[in-house]
């Protein structure tokens, strides 16, 4: 804890937490933001071209987002600790703050095995259809990042305010996933009346 108190009244913490400069804790909060945008951005435009949304536009210059996507995470990864220093105990203690760094980090996971799936052969990426483990990954990432993102909005409300938003954010998930399951039993028994 003391180390903890060491960083979170550093001049450094102090200054970014309570100046009223825009390039105290405004700044690094809008760096935060933009490099969720290249990361998770880019992410969501890969899923749903892996899921088939705009299927005409060839897959293989997807891969070029992937730098992008490296700076964004770094930015995030050098803001975010930033912004941790200037109330690491109160982040320490906050539950959803590990559920947002482990769905960050999981997602970070799933988009790298994506990319060894789907790119590690350029000339092959628009030759054969999208493998299935594609897409499944491609749906993880994009679930985990809504749970990232979702998780790090609420780490600045109150408990009842976090319980009642979790609540809210599982019944969604749930119904989404639902309609998800019934979309593809109706698409398989569409299949199935078109063979016989």
């Amino acid at each position: 804890m003391e180390f903890l108190s060491s960083i979170e009244n550093s001049g450094f913490a102090t200054w970014v937490r309570e100046s009223p400069s825009l390039l105290a804790y405004t700044l690094f909060l809008a760096l935060h933001t933009i490099g969720l945008a290249f990361l998770v951005g880019f992410t969501v435009a890969l899923a749903l071209r892996l899921f088939g949304v705009g299927s005409r536009l060839p897959l293989a210059p997807f891969a070029s987002f992937f730098p992008f996507m490296y700076v964004g995470f770094l930015v995030n990864l050098l803001t975010g600790l930033v912004l941790f220093s200037t109330a690491p105990i109160n982040f320490l203690s906050n539950p959803v703050m590990y559920v947002k760094l482990g769905a960050v980090f999981a997602s970070v996971f799933c988009l790298l095995k994506l990319k060894r799936l789907v790119f590690s052969d350029l000339a092959k990426a628009d030759a054969r259809p999208v493998p299935a483990n594609a897409k499944t990954l491609a749906g993880a990432s994009l679930f985990l990042w809504s749970v990232a993102l979702v998780m790090g909005r609420l780490t600045a409300y109150s408990r009842p305010v976090v319980i009642a938003s979790v609540i809210a954010f599982v019944v969604f998930a749930v119904l989404f996933l639902a309609v998800v399951f019934v979309t593809r039993l109706g698409s398989r028994g569409e299949m199935s009346g078109q063979r016989a």
